[in-house]
């Protein structure tokens, strides 16, 4: 979903990771950046599409094997990435909906963020204080007679 913004979403544009003005997200891996440290959208972004790969390709924790167990922590490993990646739907939503809409991925950005949003409520896997962020674009999402309905304009979410 984000590379369909990328060329709108630069340093310049997205100085900080964030969600409006309410919701700001900063980056931190226990590696490189060991403190929560303030980043421009897409480099928050692109730090996280590396370090979630990095979990992905690591078979202590996504073992490939039926052998061999998977660790006591995946679920919250698991939390983790998808709290992360709901991130990315806040932020594209909330600053780059005018984008997703001017290239006619409106209907693909929904049905992608309705099956997100779906699974990680099914199996609790992102917090309800985190889901807040999209709580009202979600209703109206999620709306039986609003279903086919086109979402506002993406500045009726900046708070």
């Amino acid at each position: 979903m984000y590379g369909t913004i990328s060329d709108v979403c630069t340093r310049e544009s997205c100085p900080t990771m964030c969600g409006g003005s309410r919701y700001e997200y900063l980056w931190q891996d226990g590696l490189e950046y060991k403190k929560p440290t303030r980043l421009p959208a897409p480099q928050y972004m692109q730090l996280l599409m590396d370090w979630i790969e990095v979990r992905i390709n690591d078979e202590s924790i996504f073992p490939s094997s039926t052998n061999v167990s998977f660790p006591k922590d995946f679920r919250q490993i698991c939390k983790k990435i998808l709290t992360r990646l709901f991130r990315v739907f806040v932020h594209v939503y909330i600053h780059h909906f005018d984008r997703i809409r001017e290239l006619g991925a409106e209907p693909h950005a929904n049905t992608l963020y309705k099956h997100f949003y779906f699974f990680v409520t099914e199996y609790g896997m992102v917090s309800t204080k985190e889901l807040e962020a999209l709580k009202d674009m979600t209703e109206r999402l999620l709306e039986p007679s609003n279903r086919r309905a086109p979402i506002p304009s993406a500045n009726a979410f900046r708070q």
